[in-house]
């Protein structure tokens, strides 16, 4: 009898075994867009810092921080576009309120003369997308190639963004996005890390979103941001000026 019920115990944590399957990026992904949210459009907003890139006053040294009065980020995944409004606590260069946008290839910058092209800022304004918590899902899950790379306590998946950016996020056992990373080229110091680290998930409407931002660039702060609103599904049309060829 002590034989029988040994067996039948193997064959039923065998049976649990093979339905749960062994994790793969796809099935990674899927669990955490189920527990985050999938929302094709979202707004947050919040206070902070942000620092002036690339022009530290001692080489090797961080930054320049500047304080930020107000941020807010309206991000639509459907249509690769995005718009940020930044209002600053200070006069800065550039002016205190900089209101910066892309659409796929387009980027620009809004302003009392009207938009000012940008095209330059594109890719990376792009990027940055794929970097927050949902786009990195959405792109990992369109890219059909991602790679994962499992570790105790969390899933690390890789893919391909923008045809040429390594793509590498961290999702912890809770099923959130908790880290970002790739390397951007730079033409003075060269090939640099962009980081964003996401803490403090809260629910919104539904959507599990992070409190807490923090991104760098070259392994120094370049933003850190407590967000205090957020917006599923928030309205995010951004259509390419006219002066676009």
């Amino acid at each position: 009898m002590r034989q029988k019920t040994l067996w039948l115990a193997a064959s039923l944590a065998f049976v649990t075994l093979g339905c749960g399957g062994t994790p793969t990026a796809t099935s990674v992904l899927e669990d955490a867009q189920e527990a985050m949210g999938n929302p094709d459009t979202i707004q947050y907003s919040g206070t902070g810092v942000n620092a002036f890139f690339g022009q530290a006053l001692i080489a090797g040294e961080e930054w320049p921080l500047r304080d930020l009065a107000g941020y807010t980020r309206t991000i639509n995944y459907e249509q690769r576009s995005a718009r940020d409004e930044i209002n600053f606590a200070q006069p800065v260069f550039g002016g205190q309120q900089q209101e910066q946008l892309v659409s796929g290839d387009s980027a620009w910058n809004a302003g009392p003369n009207g938009p000012a092209p940008q095209l330059a800022a594109a890719e990376e304004r792009q990027l940055l997308i794929w970097m927050t918590p949902h786009g990195f899902l959405r792109g990992a899950m369109a890219d059909g190639a991602a790679t994962l790379t499992p570790a105790e306590g969390s899933n690390t998946v890789t893919f391909t963004a923008l045809g040429k950016y390594q793509v590498a996020g961290t999702i912890d056992a809770n099923n959130h996005v908790t880290s970002v990373r790739t390397t951007v080229a730079n033409p003075v110091m060269g090939d640099i890390a962009l980081v964003a680290n996401y803490s403090g998930y809260m629910a919104f409407d539904g959507v599990q979103f992070p409190t807490r931002i923090e991104i760098e660039q070259g392994g120094f702060p370049l933003w850190q941001l407590d967000v205090t609103s957020v917006t599923p599904g928030a309205p995010a049309d951004f259509p390419v000026p006219s002066w676009r060829p």
